[in-house]
């Protein structure tokens, strides 16, 4: 875990080490209250660390001079989300989304809501995170703010899709630009919902090969996907036999697994790019 909080307040483009801290906040999502503040607020730097937790959904916001970083906690039992009755899709004004992932965001909205009105002061500016269905309600509530706010920036790891082909081009038309979708190999948690059930991917996919090697282009996430076509094309429900197909898939879900390579791959660019701030420390600790 991160002992700094380092983190560029001020883009919107793609940032390594902005994408290596949300991965940390992601991640940090499964301690408890008491750790997370510990982190937040002792090691971190943050002067505000607050906690929603409604039914099942659980998120913690943090708050500092120039940032406010909702971090949305994932699940230990994401097929329970994505094999019952709730994978069918709800209209919303803007496309069709997962009924399951939309109820499990009302939950919380009121609370997120006034979260931002409390904090937002037109000089912070407003990051989301969340892995797996933390990432998924973290679309969604991007979808909903941005009616009333600018955000900043949105990185999931190893999200599920949430909504239709309607959704995902209104959603991509408004923030296409500013969401970083990490996809590392195999994690099967990426490919459900199903296409055949009308589901659509949104933002800009990042993805890390079974060499640990990230692609920015389409055409990679393309050829990974075509590996799996002949055997869930005809699959309702394809989670199982993607299990089945992909046995690395549940193991390359692990948030530890994206922190490792968004980690390599940032020390890498800093090697490169910054060779006199690469220091010994960096290098023992990749």
């Amino acid at each position: 875990m991160s002992t700094k909080f380092e983190f560029d307040a001020k883009t919107t483009r793609f940032n390594l080490l902005n994408a290596l801290q949300l991965a940390y906040a992601a991640e940090l999502t499964y301690k408890t209250h008491q750790e997370i503040h510990e982190v937040v607020i002792n090691k971190w730097g943050f002067t505000d660390c607050e906690f929603f937790e409604r039914r099942n959904i659980e998120i913690f916001a943090a708050v500092n001079d120039e940032i406010i970083l909702i971090a949305f906690r994932g699940t230990e039992s994401i097929e329970d989300w994505l094999t019952d009755l709730k994978t069918r899709l709800l209209m919303t004004k803007r496309g069709k989304v997962h009924q399951g992932f939309k109820e499990g965001l009302d939950y919380v909205w009121n609370d997120i809501r006034d979260l931002i009105y409390k904090y937002d002061n037109g000089r912070r500016t407003i990051w989301l995170t969340g892995h797996s269905l933390g990432g998924a309600l973290a679309t969604l509530a991007v979808d909903r703010l941005l009616d009333e706010w600018d955000v900043s920036g949105l990185y999931t790891f190893g999200q599920p899709r949430v909504g239709d082909k309607k959704f995902h081009r209104a959603f991509n038309e408004r923030f296409r630009h500013r969401t970083y979708r990490f996809v590392n190999d195999e994690d099967i948690v990426t490919r459900v919902p199903p296409r055949k059930l009308g589901y659509w991917h949104i933002g800009r996919v990042r993805f890390f090969d079974a060499f640990g090697m990230i692609h920015h282009e389409i055409r990679w996430w393309r050829k990974f996907l075509s590996k799996s076509i002949s055997s869930t094309a005809r699959a309702q429900d394809r989670f199982g036999e993607l299990k089945h197909e992909f046995p690395g898939g549940i193991s390359d879900h692990g948030m530890g697994y994206y922190i490792k390579r968004i980690r390599e791959s940032y020390l890498q660019w800093k090697k490169v790019n910054r060779p006199g701030e690469y220091t010994f420390l960096d290098y023992v600790n990749s």
